[in-house]
């Protein structure tokens, strides 16, 4: 994780303030004749490449601002589960005392992964529901295996209906 430069900030300012004057010129005309529209094309398309050109500052990400966004929105998530959400109950303390199987680990991980993605949006309500009750139902190697011969089970009784 790099720390944000000098210019990367500067360039961070200067996006919300071209945001805030082309709102304050639709909503106050502090520029009177001209349009709020001209304020963000302008400043959006003409200065802010100008400015970050000037400061030789690159977007040197893969994923470009879609990525940027995306970690940037991991992070708040994290840092409101850690506030809200991230402390230990005392179930948790008294489970974590308590020598669990590695299965048992394994799956409260990945039901943590699947709370985070949900979290994130990555999930809609039915995909999370869905997970989280095949992640439940196969918790173990047996019941993943029960689950296993259910689906089989249910994949040929559709092939049949849909071959009628």
């Amino acid at each position: 994780m790099s720390e944000e430069t000098f210019g990367e900030k500067l360039l961070g300012v200067l996006t919300m303030s071209i945001l805030g004057l082309g709102f304050l010129d639709l909503f106050v005309d502090v520029l009177p004749g001209v349009p709020f529209f001209l304020v963000w094309i302008l400043g959006f398309a003409v200065v802010l490449p100008i400015v970050a050109i000037l400061l030789e500052v690159d977007d040197d990400d893969e994923g470009g601002a879609f990525e940027s966004f995306e970690r940037e929105m991991e992070r708040f998530g994290e840092e409101l589960e850690r506030v809200f959400g991230g402390g230990t109950t005392r179930e948790d303390a008294a489970r974590d005392d308590d020598p669990a199987s590695p299965a048992e680990g394994n799956t409260r991980d990945a039901i943590e992964t699947l709370r985070r993605r949900y979290a994130n949006g990555e999930l809609t309500d039915a995909q999370f529901e869905a997970k989280l009750d095949r992640l439940l139902e196969t918790d173990t190697p047996e019941n993943a295996a029960e689950w296993r011969e259910r689906e089989r089970g249910r994949n040929r009784e559709r092939g049949r209906e849909y071959s009628r």
